[in-house]
Formats: C-alpha cells, structure tokens, sequence
C-alpha cells in the first residue's frame, strides 16, 4: 500500500499561529516535539510540515490500522527518518520518503509486506 500527502507549509503556520504548543502536543510525541528546531522560522514550519505529512502518508499506508497521531513516531525527520508505528508490528516494513520545498511538503509512504517484497520463487532453496 502507499500513501501520499502534500501539506502547504503557510497553512500549517497559520493553523500554528492560532493554536500555538496545544497543536504540538495534539499531533507529536515530546521527543518530536523536541527535535523541532526553537526557533518558529521558516525551518520549524518545514519540519513541522513534514511531520504532518508524513504522518498522514504513513496513516494512508495502513489503511487497515486504527492508528492516531501520536501512534505513529517519526525519529530524524531532517535525516534519515526512523518511523515507530505503536500498536502494530508494521513499523520494519514502511518506507518514507518526502521533498520540502519554500511552500509545500509532498510525502510518500510505503507498506511493503514481507511475502510481497520478494517473489515467492525466490524463496524457494532447491
């Protein structure tokens, strides 16, 4: 399965201006919370995008999970992303992917289940 989101970074800014911490706390856990950068600049918009999208990408991968905001996890946003899935035993098998640009944040999910990754004739040992 594969998920795709796009998030307008001026949206998410404006949507921040009005709710302010009780956005964070709502949408990530402390550890993301903290991996945002302190300062509210054009950078922490980014990233808080990013992890909106992704988040909603993941969520659109796994459509057969009741999963919520703070179920999905995401370590090293601006790097190489780890991504924790609570509740589920996903989580070695989704694969994240996404582009920041000045305005909007595209993030794709995949779910790769371990018998659709590779072929079943190459499972087999003759």
């Amino acid at each position: 399965m594969i998920g795709i989101d796009i998030v307008d970074v001026e949206r998410i800014k404006k949507i921040y201006q009005r709710h302010g911490s009780a956005l964070l706390e709502r949408l990530l856990d402390q550890q993301e919370i903290d991996e945002l950068p302190v300062e509210r600049s054009s950078s922490f918009f980014k990233r808080l995008s990013c992890y909106i999208a992704s988040k909603e990408a993941i969520y659109k991968a796994c459509p057969d999970q009741d999963l919520g905001w703070k179920d999905i996890v995401i370590r090293n946003i601006g790097g190489l992303p780890l991504i924790y899935v609570k509740k589920t035993d996903v989580t070695q098998n989704i694969k994240l992917a996404y582009a920041i640009n000045k305005e909007l944040v595209i993030s794709q999910a995949m779910m790769i289940r371990p018998l659709e990754a590779v072929p079943e004739s190459c499972l087999r040992h003759d």
